[in-house]
């Protein structure tokens, strides 16, 4: 099959699974339809990996002056094509490097400065170093963004990474100007290509940001839940398991109360090669518009939750989000909670629903792929990885 075969037949099951997730994620679903999006879902996987290995990827980057004019040699690579500004502050530049460049020289000792910065939108990042002879030196760099600059940033925008590689016996070896994507502030990229090999990153954990439970819309809301507990007030794990599920269900309750209704909208899209984003409302719009899809109402229940001191975590399955908490603390147990049905159906049956679909999308030892069923526990994102919320 050629590769614009290849692409037209991966565009058409892109469209079949994206209108089984619409049926297969309503209340009134058929029975079945669940197994034949599965099924569907990872016929499209396979389409798009096959067509990503017929793809030729140039990560070889560009060398300006040589050895022979300059006796130094610069290279200049772009880690990250597409910046998520929402959680960019939390990426580990020893992983997620924004530039990397490869200095190396063959006449004398060299000290080379590399700066970076992205013009009108971040400070600039310097690193000095010394190169030897015949020796090589990498250089990585993630300029800081501007706080306000980001802050107000409501669409995708292309702005101009500008990559200075100095030698300071006073020649400048490279100047390159790399445009480069920065996504909006309520965007959170679940996946973005590794420039410097071509493989794809799951960046799905960084969702946590969005999980704001010191947001003030969020801890004035708690008063509403409370009220929906039959003892009128939120002890976290202070009490029993049972007590434990009676919290899940006030804020689940509350919200229905509140009107939240679920809106179904596609859940992510695509930039560039091996990049998906998802645009995600804050917690505090989705009580605010009165409208979540399935990510937000997850990050809403998420950031309850945790303000109520319980552990929840955010489960992802193909084009889909469930929310889950941890029966008691540190137990490893899990129930998981269908957020679409919030103000549509019972408490029971949300859980029931949640239960079903994270079952069916772990699947058997050996079956899952990793991207099937991913579940990431608040309290790891946050003690582990770091992932902070984003206000």
């Amino acid at each position: 099959m050629s590769l614009d075969d290849l692409r037209e037949k991966e565009y058409q099951t892109a469209l079949e699974v994206n209108a089984l997730r619409r049926a297969a994620f309503a209340p009134d679903a058929p029975s079945g339809l669940l197994e034949r999006l599965v099924s569907t879902e990872r016929q499209l996987r396979e389409l798009s990996r096959e067509r990503e290995e017929l793809e030729v990827v140039d990560t070889s980057g560009r060398e300006l002056r040589g050895e022979r004019s300059t006796g130094l040699v610069a290279t200049v690579k772009l880690g990250l094509t597409e910046v998520p500004t929402a959680v960019y502050q939390f990426l580990d530049p020893r992983e997620h490097p924004l530039v990397h460049c490869e200095i190396r020289c063959h006449d004398k000792p060299r000290r080379v400065r590399v700066i970076s910065y992205i013009e009108g939108y971040s400070a600039r990042a310097v690193d000095t170093v010394e190169v030897v002879p015949t020796g090589t030196v990498k250089v990585t760099l993630q300029p800081a963004l501007f706080a306000d600059r980001i802050r107000d940033l409501t669409e995708r925008t292309t702005a101009a990474l500008n990559v200075l590689v100095e030698d300071l016996d006073g020649q400048v070896e490279v100047h390159r100007t790399f445009p480069i994507g920065l996504l909006a502030r309520t965007t959170v990229a679940m996946r973005v290509a590794d420039e410097l090999t071509g493989a794809t990153t799951d960046l799905s954990r960084y969702l946590g940001a969005f999980v704001t439970p010191n947001a003030p819309e969020i801890m004035a809301f708690l008063t509403a839940v409370a009220a929906h507990h039959p003892g009128h007030q939120l002890f976290g794990y202070q009490n029993d398991e049972d007590d434990v599920t009676a919290q899940v269900r006030a804020a689940f309750d509350a919200l229905g109360e509140r009107a939240v209704t679920y809106v179904n909208s596609v859940f992510s899209f695509g930039y560039r090669r091996g990049t998906t984003a998802q645009r995600v409302r804050l917690p505090r719009q989705s009580l605010t518009d009165r409208q979540a899809n399935c990510i937000d109402a997850t990050v809403l229940m998420a950031s309850l939750l945790e303000a109520m001191s319980l552990s929840p975590a955010l489960v992802l399955l193909p084009g889909h989000a469930l929310l889950a908490w941890e029966t008691w603390k540190r137990s490893g147990k899990w129930r998981f909670l269908e957020t679409t049905l919030i103000g549509q159906a019972t408490f029971e049956q949300a859980c029931a629903a949640g239960k079903e679909r994270a079952t069916l999308y772990r699947g058997k030892p050996g079956e899952q792929d990793d991207l099937d069923f991913r579940l990431w526990p608040l309290r790891h994102l946050r003690a582990r990885d770091r992932i902070f919320p984003m206000e």
